[in-house]
């Protein structure tokens, strides 16, 4: 027979507790991010590098995080969240300044796969985190809806530091922005430590167990259990296909664009706010969508907007045709909220990290492959030919891989 201490259960309780606004806290410093703006400007700009130098440069990135996502989602799920979270943002933090401060191509190369890392590390754990923290105090139905406010936070982080990031940028220099960012970014780090870990040692001893699942056992449950599920293989596929469809545009082609239509310095932050704005709406509605949609309807959604707004782009070749640039993003907000509760709803809890992060595996591989090929096109052809081949590709791939997990998911039911 054992017996738990109330008083240790209680400061358990408060300690998990604590998790869900320190994870809010936690999100906005890390998306905080002021070189969101002008980062592909500061390596064409300021460092002279070519679109095809840009987008190659960011493929050992995507490499690294689709090494990296599994092993460090078991490391959060054997040495715990917190963990995670801290050596995430203290790799970014100084990868960031390395970033900002470096003029040489392959020191900069290098601090990106430190920023990969810690990607990788954050990947996961921060939702898996908050997820157990919730199951913890027994309000695990609320998860849902604490996510979707979670991405709306961080789409709100966004939107304040793009409109912070351009002006700073214009006023002094555009690596001045990026190493003020590395600075907000060290501040998580100590939100992090002052986490409480759900099934650390802290928590287990007052339950009255100390052991847990060993590094590969956790690392290979979790992949065979995403591998062996149909209906997970398709979901993750389809998530990663919608994911790349809208984050080439915003992400890589948004600010030459921009750029191109003779947009000033000062004003790209607040012209790519309105896209975060959209952003954070959908993230907020996603939970509604989906409730009167159901999960299958609102994701629907994504591919046949993905593929709209990417051919308006494609096709006007005006400053108007940016308004598209909000219907890509709300998808874009759309997408994670809905997926993130689906899997978290599927997955066991010892293995969820490790799954989430097989689910970005996906997403980071086909980002590796097309965006070589992406900076290239752009270099040769311009502008409006890649965002049409963006729309025929979310139209045509988005709408198969949706079909298959469809027919995977009715399958299990």
């Amino acid at each position: 027979m054992s017996f738990v201490n109330p008083e240790a259960g209680r400061a358990v309780s408060r300690g998990v507790a604590r998790n869900v606004p320190l994870s809010f806290v936690y999100a906005f410093l890390m998306d905080f991010s002021m070189t969101a703006p002008i980062w592909v400007l500061y390596l064409r700009d300021e460092r002279g590098f070519s679109m095809t130098q840009i987008t190659f440069l960011e493929v050992p990135l995507f490499l690294l995080i689709v090494f990296a996502e599994v092993p460090t989602g078991a490391i959060a799920d054997r040495y715990g969240r917190r963990t995670s979270l801290v050596l995430a943002s203290s790799i970014l933090a100084l990868s960031m300044y390395v970033y900002g401060a470096a003029r040489d191509y392959a020191l900069i190369l290098a601090s990106n796969l430190a920023w990969a890392l810690a990607f990788a590390f954050r990947s996961g754990a921060d939702t898996a985190l908050l997820y157990d923290s919730l199951k913890a105090l027994g309000r695990e139905g609320d998860f849902p809806r604490v996510v979707g406010r979670l991405w709306a936070l961080r789409s709100t982080a966004a939107l304040g530091g793009l409109l912070l990031g351009a002006p700073i940028a214009a006023a002094t220099s555009y690596s001045f922005v990026i190493l003020l960012t590395a600075g907000v970014v060290a501040v998580a780090m100590g939100v992090a430590l002052w986490m409480r870990e759900v099934r650390g040692r802290a928590v287990s001893a007052s339950l009255g167990r100390t052991s847990r699942s060993g590094y590969l056992e956790t690392l290979g449950a979790g992949v065979r259990e995403v591998l062996g599920e149909p209906a997970l293989r398709a979901l993750f596929l389809f998530s990663g296909v919608m994911a790349v469809a809208a984050a080439g545009p915003l992400q890589l082609l948004q600010q030459p664009w921009l750029t191109a239509h003779q947009v000033a310095t000062p004003k790209l932050g607040l012209l790519q706010a309105g896209a975060h704005g959209a952003s954070l709406l959908s993230a907020l509605a996603a939970a509604g969508l989906s409730g009167r949609l159901g999960l299958r309807g609102a994701l629907a959604i994504l591919p046949l907007g993905l593929s709209l707004c990417c051919g308006l782009l494609g096709t006007f070749d005006h400053l108007s045709a940016g308004a598209a640039f909000l219907g890509i993003a709300a998808m874009a907000g759309l997408h994670e909220p809905l997926l993130s509760a689906e899997v978290n709803r599927r997955i066991e809890s010892e293995r969820r990290a490790t799954a989430l992060s097989v689910k970005q595996m996906f997403s980071n591989t086909l980002m590796a492959t097309l965006w070589p090929i992406v900076g290239r096109s752009v270099d040769g052809v311009g502008l409006q030919p890649v965002f049409m081949a963006y729309a025929l590709g979310a139209l045509v791939v988005g709408g198969w891989s949706f079909r298959l997990w469809a027919r995977a998911d009715a399958e299990a039911i």
